[in-house]
């Protein structure tokens, strides 16, 4: 028998739990074997409710809800499917579509006109999420075959809810949950950088990497306007360098359009005369985000410079300068007017999401910040570290600034951000009391597709005393450009890479250069230490493996040794474990030299740069973009840990061995229950047996 599945009638499912101000939201939507989660995520997307009282955040793992007057917040974890499947019939027997509660990358966030459903889904999640405020539920509208999610908004009388998914506009009925039509031909749809609708939703815009934006009708599909923007038209010459328009924004008559390129201008288009109206070009950095006042008389752009601009939209005149944060602006919202529910200063006001991991409130009138509203919002952690009693964990993340977490309370001990900077190497200690990095003279900036933005390194080498908050000085400061720098186990060796100048170590106290060893390469991508402090390893996707013993500064690389994109020494420091694309290869560390022991995997695994060894030796842990992978290491795969919503970063263990790390491009770490993990997957193999 063949029974007809309509994936509809599984997809409203309700989920409901408690979200008291005493709501312990570390704990919410956590996967299988995790016990706590650290960090809420990179900042995407920013809305406010229709009355001003509600601001809703999108960020790399769900959605955080936060109260205007009181800044209670709510963490509200994204629907996902455990199998993607699109709709269709199933067979007798088989397990239909299940669904759980998890991180998920959010993108785009609607309000209802109402003011009571929350509507959230995201690039990497096809999934529309609902969220009824009042009664703090949820269902989800989805059809499993449909393409990322791009944008979506709310109809008048908020029973639809259209969205953009792909090149296909979706018309749904917000109380079926059914598609009430479907257009899977957007007109002119390439893939675009950004995409806005109108506030009276009518409208839709979409820019592209070539500086153009289009128009089209967000009823039809049909492509109304195509604005030359920021492109460089010319006969001779087709060149589409700096002019990427990374921000689109609706004035509320929907007759004017703003745009934010990476020519560091802002435009600004009467639509439907398709004439430009200005040029805005007042910021020195690209321009990432931008939001009209209610009044329509205001605009406020941002830039990768952290610089906001506010602008008179009549005169085209810049009104002011806003300063405050400390990396990109990733979004803009103001608060609506003419509420009456919240407190007076914020009626009006804008609010400013960064990657430096804050929200800001600003009077758009004085330019004065208002308050700092919330912040943890960390857009990559790139090091974590445990402290020598595994009481607390220190977190580093990509612009410089330093976590210390109480693993006891879930609460946030201190914060170390007095040289807030993107940073093109950093590291922790092992026991979490000192911390190395070099900035960067350019910032990074993410879109929702992928990873792009100037990069380049510069600046001095700085080793700092986390708990005393003071900068270490020694030789290391200005010695140039590095790629790689590691601290040494017992925290008295400070090791930096220079590529074709060598590797230097100094002794930290004292200053004194302990070692320095060539290389053969314009690239030192990885420098680990084995757990006894003895040997010192390079590796890297362009570099040659190279290892070394420190204590009689002799080469020990292999014969013929490749080039590794991962590198981990087991806990007794006897055995190496080597990753490239090609799988892991084990290799023994004896009197006379380093053996090749045979390959665990041969599986293809990409350009990962973190491997580990459990704290028994028994177990290699290996990533995959953002999943965990367990090897035995006689070969068998033990499965995977999966949670985070992009690139796993970092993987680190306890002192006692008791609990794992994870650190991600999405800005939070997990924190796993190692025996729970072991025990749960090392059942399931014998069962298997």
């Amino acid at each position: 028998m063949k029974v007809k599945y309509l994936l509809i009638t599984v997809l409203l499912m309700v989920v409901t739990y408690s979200t008291g101000f005493c709501q312990d939201n570390t704990q919410v939507g956590l996967p299988e074997g995790a016990i706590a989660r650290i960090g809420k995520g990179g900042i995407n997307v920013m809305r406010f409710s229709p009355d001003g009282t509600r601001l809703a955040v999108g960020t790399d793992v769900g959605v955080w809800l936060y109260e205007v007057q009181t800044g209670k917040e709510t963490y509200i974890p994204s629907i996902i499917a455990s199998q993607s499947k699109p709709f269709r019939d199933v067979l007798d027997d088989e397990e239909p579509v299940s669904f759980r509660e998890g991180a998920g990358q959010v993108n785009a966030l609607a309000f209802s006109q109402d003011g009571k459903t929350l509507a959230s889904g995201g690039a990497g999640n096809p999934i529309v999420q609902l969220w009824y405020v009042d009664t703090n539920t949820k269902h989800a509208i989805t059809d499993l075959s449909l393409n990322k999610l791009e944008v979506m908004a709310f109809s008048e009388d908020s029973t639809t809810l259209v969205s953009l998914n792909g090149n296909t506009l979706v018309h749904w009925n917000v109380k079926t949950g059914g598609i009430e039509t479907i257009d899977r031909g957007l007109s002119g749809y390439e893939g675009y950088e950004s995409v806005v609708f109108s506030h009276d939703r009518s409208s839709m815009a979409g820019s592209n990497k070539e500086g153009r934006i289009r128009i089209w009708d967000a009823i039809t599909g049909a492509e109304r306007k195509i604005l030359t923007g920021h492109a460089i038209v010319s006969f001779l010459k087709k060149d589409d360098k700096d002019v990427d328009v990374w921000a689109l924004a609706f004035s509320p008559d929907g007759k004017i359009i703003a745009s934010g390129s990476q020519d560091k201008t802002v435009q600004l288009w009467d639509i439907e005369k398709g004439r430009k109206l200005a040029t805005l070009d007042a910021h020195e950095g690209w321009v990432t985000a931008l939001a009209f006042s209610a009044d329509g008389k205001t605009l406020a752009s941002g830039d990768a410079n952290k610089v906001i601009k506010l602008w008179d939209v009549d005169t085209y005149k810049e009104r002011a300068t806003l300063l405050g944060h400390n990396n990109t602006i990733s979004t803009l919202t103001f608060v609506p007017d003419g509420n009456r529910n919240i407190v007076a200063q914020y009626r009006g006001c804008l609010a400013s999401g960064s990657y430096d991991g804050t929200i800001r409130f600003w009077d758009p009138d004085s330019g004065k910040e208002l308050v700092t509203f919330t912040n943890g919002h960390t857009e990559s952690v790139k090091a974590v570290a445990f402290s020598e009693d595994n009481l607390n964990l220190t977190v580093a993340a990509h612009n410089s600034t330093v976590a210390v977490w109480s693993l006891q309370t879930g609460n946030k001990l201190n914060t170390f951000d007095d040289h807030p900077n993107d940073t093109a190497t950093v590291t922790l200690s092992p026991d979490a009391t000192r911390f190395v990095f070099q900035g960067s003279k350019g910032l990074r900036y993410w879109t929702a597709n992928s990873d792009r933005g100037s990069y380049r390194t510069g600046g001095s080498i700085q080793l700092w005393d986390i708990l005393n908050e003071k900068e270490l000085p020694g030789p290391w400061q200005d010695v140039g450009h590095t790629d790689a720098l590691t601290i040494s186990p017992d925290n008295h060796i400070l090791v930096a890479g220079y590529g074709r100048n060598g590797i230097l170590g100094w002794h930290v106290n004292t200053g004194v250069e302990l070692f320095r060893f060539n290389s053969d390469s314009p690239f030192s991508d990885m420098l680990v230490f084995s757990p006894n402090g003895k040997l010192l390893s390079l590796n890297g996707t362009h570099v040659r493996t190279r290892i070394w013993d420190i204590t009689v500064q002799r080469e020990l690389t292999p014969p013929n040794s490749g080039k590794h994109s991962a590198l981990a020494f087991s806990p007794d420091s006897k055995t190496i474990a080597l990753g490239d694309t090609r799988g892991i290869v084990l290799w023994n560390v004896t009197p006379t030299g380093i053996q090749k022991r045979g390959k665990i995997t041969d599986e293809f695994r990409g350009f990962s740069s973190v491997l580990i060894f459990s704290p028994d030796g028994e177990i290699l842990l290996d990533t995959r973009r953002s999943e965990i992978i367990l090897w035995e290491t006689n070969g068998v795969n033990l499965g995977t840990l999966s949670g985070h919503t992009q690139t796993v970063a970092t993987l680190v263990f306890s002192h006692d061995g008791k609990t794992l790390a994870s650190g991600s491009d999405d800005g939070t770490v997990l924190l796993w229950d190692w025996k729970e993990v072991t025990a749960t997957r090392k059942t399931d193999r014998n069962d298997n047996e």
